[in-house]
């Protein structure tokens, strides 16, 4: 069943963090702020550039949980605080369903975005053989040395293949994935921050919110998407004149 819950305005806006506390019904205790559910005990305490919340220890006759620290920042939904609320009671109480209201407002707030995030539509991902990606890099401009004078470097793809141009060169590379487009990076940028080696046998790479990421490695990038055929009423009167 899809699940679309109607979220209090008080819970869903950002606050500070003592409101947040407020509305989660903490109680003020040495300085910050605790409450606890089934016997697991939550503290929120302020620090410089944030906020810590600390899962205080739990255990049973048969398994102990250490404490957990978690950071937050100073402003924060008391919605989203319950949801991190909610993830730590899960790993103590794993396989329960929560009787409580506010778990049940947090682990309802995570299904919720789950479900928005399942609308949005994966960014370009390829992964590409590592070795030859190497190769192709290598040889993509010998002559030309990005040290002295930068250019552009273009990826795309075609089935299986990661295509890597510049003005003066085109190569491919064994690929797979979904990359509906380019993407234009510097090159001095691309290779001054691209790692010495690879972990994996295959090499991640995905453009996402202007940025180029290879491996372990981001720097900045143009996309543009492909461009979409003619539609309308002037191809529609093209096919009847012919």
């Amino acid at each position: 069943m899809t699940y679309h819950p109607d979220f209090p305005a008080h819970l869903v806006d950002e606050v500070s963090i003592e409101d947040a506390a407020v509305a989660l019904d903490f109680h003020e205790k040495d300085g910050g702020y605790r409450r606890e559910w089934d016997g697991l005990r939550f503290y929120l305490f302020e620090v410089p550039g944030g906020v810590v919340l600390l899962r205080d220890g739990f255990h049973t006759k048969r398994s102990a949980w250490p404490p957990v620290e978690h950071r937050l920042p100073s402003m924060i939904a008391p919605v989203k605080l319950m949801a991190t609320i909610y993830r730590l009671w899960t790993e103590v109480f794993s396989g329960r369903e929560p009787a409580d209201a506010y778990l049940l407002w947090g682990k309802e707030w995570i299904d919720y975005q789950r479900q928005l995030s399942a609308l949005i539509p994966p960014p370009p991902t390829l992964w590409a053989h590592r070795e030859f990606f190497r190769y192709c890099l290598k040889h993509i401009d010998p002559n030309h040395d990005w040290t002295q004078t930068d250019y552009e470097i273009t990826l795309s793809s075609i089935p299986g293949q990661l295509r890597i141009t510049t003005k003066l060169a085109e190569v491919y590379c064994p690929a797979h994935g979904t990359w509906l487009g380019e993407a234009m990076v510097s090159a001095r940028e691309l290779f001054e921050r691209l790692p010495i080696r690879f972990s994996s046998s295959t090499v991640l790479i995905q453009c996402d919110a202007g940025r180029l990421r290879v491996g372990s490695a981001e720097v900045p990038a143009t996309w543009q998407e492909p461009e979409q055929p003619e539609t309308g009423v002037a191809s529609g009167e093209q096919d009847r004149n012919h």
